[in-house]
């Protein structure tokens, strides 16, 4: 006979982790953070943070907002279709420390090398989306299409701006641009 998950119970190891989380018990607390997620944060910390933040630090600012507004982000969980703690974890501390970057890398001793390195991170970024995003448009068999995202999206021209260009009404520049982007999005998935 097959079981079915519990739609909103929690797991019982997870039950254990919340609870150990809300009243402070050390030991557990370790065991979470530095074994059951430990591989996502240290991820976290060399992806967003270059390695530059300390693993304690990640640790005690993810539970400092875990606990706020007497424990409303944890209380959040709820173990939905068999989702484990850990799971839901991931995207909780990628958005947190994403948000959290600038004030940690700047209250880094080391902030100028921090701000520098994770500029050049993001300058990295910016220019392989714009490859991407350049190869995608170059692939596109329809050229209008493709000159209708780049001047919309990417040179930033408005859609009264290209009506007027094209001698068009602005609803079917709207109309280009939406059959434009479902044909990016074709070729861009076949990357």
């Amino acid at each position: 006979m097959e079981t079915k998950p519990n739609l909103g119970t929690p797991n019982r190891q997870d039950v254990v982790y919340i609870e150990a989380l809300k009243t402070g018990d050390s030991k557990i607390c370790h065991q979470f953070f530095y074994h059951e997620i430990g591989g996502i944060l240290h991820k976290i910390r060399i992806e967003i943070f270059s390695g530059l933040i300390e693993f304690d630090e990640m640790v005690s600012e993810l539970y400092l907002f875990l606990s706020r507004s007497d424990w409303s982000k944890l209380n959040g969980f709820d173990g939905r279709n068999g989702c484990r703690l850990r799971t839901w974890m991931i995207p909780v501390a990628w958005r947190f420390f994403i948000s959290a970057r600038e004030r940690l890398v700047c209250n880094n001793g080391d902030a100028h090398k921090a701000v520098s390195d994770v500029d050049a991170f993001q300058d990295d970024l910016h220019i392989q989306i714009a490859i991407d995003v350049n190869a995608v448009l170059a692939r596109m068999p329809n050229r209008r299409y493709a000159n209708i995202i780049r001047q919309l999206l990417v040179e930033g021209y408005s859609a009264q701006d290209l009506a007027e260009m094209f001698d068009m009404r602005v609803e079917n520049i709207y109309n280009l641009k939406h059959r434009a982007i479902a044909q990016f999005i074709a070729y861009y998935g076949r990357r």
